[in-house]
């Protein structure tokens, strides 16, 4: 599973890495500091863990530009501010959790959204048989 950690705090994105790496072990996490930095990496990720309020573009505007690049990537909003949640929701979020982070409802929803990213690659699948062949 390939997971993308954003946020302008560095210990906010370490504890949230590691608490991937123990929940999701054997998953590539990568860890960015700005939207712009997870945008311009051109990288196709899983679930994205976003912050919000970050210094140049914010989170609810790095989602919405990801979203019309990878419209099935599971985006889970990681805050410590209540007012965006409509923003989030419009964006089709599949959480929003406010910080500090429980760390049980954080291991609730990564397993939640781990079970949708899989879903979502799933379906990508197309499977044809003909004549005893699987294409």
């Amino acid at each position: 599973m390939d997971i993308a950690v954003v946020d302008d705090e560095k210990a906010i994105r370490e504890h949230i890495s590691a608490l991937v790496e123990e929940q999701q072990p054997g998953s590539v996490i990568e860890a960015y500091a700005t939207g712009e930095e997870l945008l311009a990496s051109g990288k196709r990720f899983d679930i994205v863990f976003l912050d919000i309020q970050m210094d140049g573009m914010n989170g609810i505007e790095a989602a919405r530009e990801l979203r019309e690049r990878q419209e099935d990537t599971v985006l889970i909003f990681i805050t410590g501010i209540k007012e965006y949640v409509f923003d989030a929701l419009d964006l089709y979020a599949f959480q929003y959790l406010l910080k500090p982070i429980d760390e049980g409802k954080f291991a609730e929803v990564l397993q939640r959204a781990a079970g949708e990213a899989k879903k979502k690659k799933e379906k990508k699948c197309l499977f044809i048989r003909t004549r005893n062949l699987t294409l």
